[in-house]
């Protein structure tokens, strides 16, 4: 049956705007490489006519008469998909006055500079004034969205759609009791020792290596590339993926986990299907899930032992000096456990304790039981209570993350669920792959790859997070198999038993 016209206008609406919105990503991707330093002024006014045709477009009378005009036909499933995730786009847009996207954008580029000033002093003060501000912005974002039960779920259900705070509220104590006992178990029976041997490592060796890497994952460099920044990101969709990794001469590792990180994430933007292209069918279901396929790569399988049994000889044959290094001690030194102040240097036993602490200040924040000027008194005594250490400052402390002062509360939940998916994804794939240890082993990751295109990737938004995990693993989302998964790896690496 041939589609309506309502219908192909409104697939030509939401491709223009999904265009619109890649557009915009290209815009930021080059603003945090190539860009010169003194065009700042004129690409943010760039960036503001982007984002203004993109909800213009998104909220207009002609998408709200076409959605409810599709709403009344019989669809495909793939219209049904589309119009269903379109809708949530809309209605959320919609409900937002103009000028309170206004003012949430500009006190984001204020809050901007401001963190960046306040980290750079270790003076959380510099920064309070403006991140009371956007909590307040954020508040009454929370009543033009509307809840059903608090309003932190507004906020987390931009990130994770169908995830609330109720969720959470039992996912991680449940996760930290099981978790904790084993990180503290490592912490106190090991230590450390293992160093990537002193030398200078070639950033030149270190670009192809990476390269190399990249590839032999399944990253399609003919539709993507590697680029440097000062933060690794991701940017792009389809057949144009950009990922960008900081090199440091001193450490290949430094660069390498980065990159497969990035390339995690890009994989996923690759594994759309081209006829879904600036669709919700082409793109990621939720931040969760895209983090649980740069974790997969990053860490279930990039510091596993099977995928460094191939890929060392050829780390040892571009950089002779690591050779000095045995295979084992590489593979200690690369899931060493021990404890840290910063959220991004911490290893796979203690970041979720990272992300738990997070989301207690945010719950606490829109809970109402947390005032601004309460947020590093209370960061410091939680991070004692999860990790053991004092926090010496602010800067080590609660500034040293950029989320809050661009206002994106909900988003740091995900970094964990992420963990959780990437263990239970991988627990699915061995299940379903014979002899998959053994095949990474021998440098043949693309089994992998295509089952997470069949199963994750080229569903888009087809279904929430939920949904999509009961259907690949046989069950919702479950810490257990991460649990399991850091019990079998971190005992064997250290000898103990967890």
């Amino acid at each position: 049956m041939p589609a309506s016209k309502e219908y192909r206008e409104f697939l030509e609406l939401v491709r223009d705007i999904g265009m619109l919105e890649q557009i915009g990503g290209l815009l930021s991707w080059d603003e945090q490489t190539y860009m010169p330093p003194g065009s700042f002024q004129q690409r943010a006014r760039y960036n503001a006519v982007i984002a203004g045709v993109v909800h213009e477009k998104l909220t207009s009378q002609k998408m709200g008469k076409l959605i409810k005009a599709l709403k009344k036909q019989k669809l495909s499933s793939d219209g049904e998909a589309i119009l269903r995730n379109v809708e949530r786009k809309y209605k959320r847009a919609s409900s937002m006055p103009a000028d309170l996207v206004k003012e949430i954008t500009r006190t984001a580029s204020l809050g901007m500079e401001a963190w960046v000033k306040a980290r750079s002093d270790s003076d959380f003060k510099k920064l309070e004034p403006l991140l009371d501000r956007m909590i307040g912005l954020k508040f009454r974002e929370t009543e033009c969205i509307g809840y059903e039960d608090r309003p932190y779920d507004a906020l987390l259900d931009e990130y994770e759609p169908g995830m609330k705070a109720g969720d959470i509220d039992l996912l991680f104590p449940r996760f930290l009791g099981k978790l904790k006992p084993i990180a503290e178990k490592i912490l106190g029976e090991t230590e450390p020792v293992d160093v990537i041997p002193p030398g200078t490592y070639p950033l030149e060796e270190q670009r192809k290596f990476i390269a190399r890497l990249c590839s032999d994952i399944g990253f399609d460099m003919n539709c993507g590339r590697i680029d440097i920044s000062a933060h690794p990101f991701t940017s792009g969709t389809g057949s144009d993926v950009r990922i960008t990794v900081k090199y440091d001469e001193n450490n290949p590792a430094i660069a390498i986990f980065p990159a497969l990180h990035e390339t995690g994430h890009a994989l996923y933007e690759q594994g759309f299907l081209e006829k879904y292209y600036h669709t919700p069918l082409a793109d990621a279901i939720s931040l969760g899930i895209h983090e649980s396929q740069s974790r997969f790569w990053e860490n279930v399988v990039g510091r596993s032992i099977y995928f460094w049994k191939y890929q060392y000889p050829k780390l040892q044959h571009t950089f002779p000096g690591i050779g000095k290094m045995s295979p084992d001690a590489f593979h200690r030194y690369i899931n060493r456990v021990k404890r840290s102040y910063i959220r991004i240097d911490a290893d796979e036993m203690t970041y979720n304790m990272h992300i738990m602490l997070r989301y207690d200040v945010e719950s606490a924040i829109f809970d109402g039981k947390l005032k601004t000027h309460e947020i590093p008194a209370f960061w410091n005594e939680r991070f004692k209570n999860y990790l053991d250490i004092e926090v010496p400052d602010d800067a080590s402390g609660c500034l040293q993350d950029i989320h809050w002062s661009i206002g994106a509360f909900g988003y740091f939940p995900t970094y964990a669920l992420g963990n959780i998916y990437s263990a239970q994804l991988w627990d699915a794939a061995k299940r379903k792959i014979p002899g998959l240890e053994d095949r990474i082993m021998a440098g043949d990751v693309s089994v992998l790859l295509d089952w997470l295109r069949k199963n994750v990737h080229r569903h888009g938004k087809r279904y929430d997070a939920k949904e999509l995990i009961r259907r690949v693993t046989g069950e919702t989302i479950n810490e257990d198999h991460f649990i399991r998964y850091a019990k079998e790896k971190y005992g064997s690496i250290y000898g103990i038993s967890l």
